[in-house]
């Protein structure tokens, strides 16, 4: 048969003469070949293929004729996509596939495939006509995009999602165990910064190469400076030795063009059964690194699973605490303090309390830990400081003589905040007296002895405002720095206060800072008061004021109210 009798057999027969030569002209215009198979002949040779084939086979149209298609597979004979084609060709139908065939050259190229069959006139398929496009370019390009989605791009381990899913599939053999270990690369900043990203790069891929030695049963970079691996582990001596084969690859340094760099690492682990989320495991492993990494020597952690539970309560607590700014829930208690030669009530320290929707009132050892660690503390002692000044301004209109508040102002506040602004602000909206408010400082402030932490209490002092250093005589530095603080007041710890009766040093120890106090015009507030004995011996030692249970235990503002008009 001819090219062109051929071609007219691939063209619907309603197509001749004018209309066929303007099929044929059109197929020219296409970048997909056209290949025409005789199915009447037992091999199904090829008859016709267009001008198209041997741009993209480099085979030509001689080559082709009179062969079966299939010489394009060369012996790549064992594709999924041709049982598609046997199938269709068996049935009659039509199909699409993509299969790799190859050119002259033996070079390979991805060839998406349709099938179509033209039968006779009584019905049975004599022709197949096959549409033959080269997708190589697209192809390689999603293939990419797959590698891209499942590998690191660096290192060319598996990604973070990938390494999950490695370790989901992971069967147990003889009843084993699976270690799974992050680690975290310390300092590949400084490195990237010190040295270049080039050696910080070439750092990362050592690392994979060393971890991939070990013949895991999973790996995966995970981080821009995190790994994983897992194994599986039938003894807790496995597991130690997995733990150590980890530690010992790691370990030697690295050499760069310009440097031997020695690496730290934290490693964090958990072993739990082959089949249990992946994603769990990783947590779990995860909580452990955070461990290590909070640790200075960064050794080993195993997971902890009260230590996740304490992990999971801080981020619980940490929301519940953001959702109380928002609300307000945020009150405070006020423990009276008095003058211990009269038992006059002269003032009182406001101690804050949370006003939980679920558990109540809450103490601040329930979330001022919490609250200093994510900063909230700023929002809520400003808040705070303004419902005290309000307080004590309106309580006070009332008297004759009027009582001073004393409320703890958080390091950050200092460091962080503009708390002179603060309190010029407090002081305007309020209506309060100056001297009717302290503000009660932590004793580790006095360590920060910089001309702009002074600076800033020289300033609030000036306003009038007091400042108490609160549980003074825990820290020894303080004493080297105190004389450079316009303090106003000094609390006696009452560790110093309660230990008094058994204590000789302890007594020294109160008497020396009631002559610091003295010498600097500071009153003297002795914290913790519990038994007569107690506020006997202080007021006889030099001690005037005075708080603690014996004295009056913290009450709600309206109780203040209630005794400030008693007494």
């Amino acid at each position: 048969m001819s090219a062109k009798l051929a071609a007219k057999a691939a063209i619907p027969t309603i197509l001749d003469g004018t209309l066929a030569d303007i099929a044929m002209a059109s197929i020219r215009l296409i970048p997909d070949a056209i290949v025409v198979a005789d199915m009447r002949e037992g091999d199904a040779p090829l008859i016709w293929v267009s001008e198209q084939f041997p741009a993209i086979t480099g085979y030509s149209r001689a080559d082709a004729i009179g062969k079966n298609c299939r010489y394009l597979q060369g012996n790549d004979r064992l594709q999924s996509a041709l049982a598609p084609i046997r199938d269709a060709l068996s049935s009659g139908t039509t199909t699409t596939v993509t299969l790799r065939n190859y050119r002259k050259d033996g070079t390979l190229f991805w060839n998406e495939l349709t099938l179509t069959p033209y039968p006779g006139a009584d019905g049975v398929v004599e022709y197949y006509v096959g549409l033959m496009r080269d997708v190589t370019t697209a192809k390689e390009s999603l293939d990419q995009a797959v590698r891209d989605a499942k590998l690191d791009r660096l290192t060319d381990l598996p990604n973070r999602y990938t390494f999950l899913e490695d370790v989901e599939n992971l069967e147990s053999t003889d009843g084993s165990r699976l270690l799974v270990v992050k680690i975290d690369v310390a300092g590949l900043h400084n490195i990237n910064s010190t040295y270049g990203y080039a050696a910080g790069d070439e750092i990362i891929c050592k690392i994979g190469l060393r971890l991939n030695s070990l013949e895991p049963d999973a790996l995966g970079r995970i981080g821009n400076n995190e790994f994983a691996v897992a194994f599986r582990v039938s003894t807790l001596v496995a597991e130690e030795e997995a733990l150590t084969k980890i530690i010992s690859a790691l370990r030697p340094p690295f050499t760069t063009p310009d440097a031997i760099i020695n690496i730290r690492y934290a490693l964090g682990y958990t072993v739990g059964a082959p089949g249990q989320a992946s994603d769990i495991l990783a947590q779990q492993a995860g909580q452990a690194l955070h461990e290590s990494k909070a640790d200075p020597s960064r050794a080993p952690r195993r997971f902890d699973e009260a230590a996740e539970l304490a992990s999971r309560h801080r981020s619980r607590l940490t929301a519940e605490l953001q959702q109380a700014v928002r609300d307000g829930d945020f009150i405070y208690h006020y423990q009276p303090q008095f003058d211990l030669l009269t038992g006059k009530i002269v003032g009182c320290e406001a101690l804050i309390r949370w006003e939980h929707p679920v558990f109540g009132l809450q103490g601040p050892d329930t979330f001022i830990g919490i609250a200093e660690e994510t900063g909230l503390i700023v929002d809520i002692e400003r808040v705070g400081i303004r419902k005290v000044a309000a307080f004590a301004a309106k309580l006070n209109a009332e008297r004759a003589d009027p009582l001073y508040f004393s409320v703890n102002v958080s390091p950050l506040e200092v460091v962080r905040g503009d708390l002179e602004g603060l309190i010029r602000d407090v002081i305007d909206e309020t209506g309060i007296e100056p001297a009717w408010l302290t503000l009660e400082l932590t004793e580790s402030l006095l360590t920060d002895s910089s001309d702009r932490v002074i600076s800033i209490f020289n300033r609030i002092r000036k306003l009038g405002v007091g400042l108490s250093i609160d549980d003074f005589g825990t820290g020894y530095s303080s004493l080297r720095s105190i004389d450079r603080f316009p303090i106003s007041e000094i609390k006696i710890d009452r560790n110093f206060t309660q230990n008094l009766r058994t204590s000789g040093i302890k007594r020294i120890l109160i008497e020396s800072i009631i002559a610091i106090g003295k010498e600097l015009s500071a009153r003297i507030v002795a914290e913790g008061i519990e038994t007569i004995e107690q506020h006997n011996q202080l007021k006889e030692m030099g001690c005037l004021f005075g708080q603690g249970y014996l004295l009056g235990r913290p009450v709600s503002a309206e109780h203040l109210v209630a005794l400030a008009r008693a007494t």
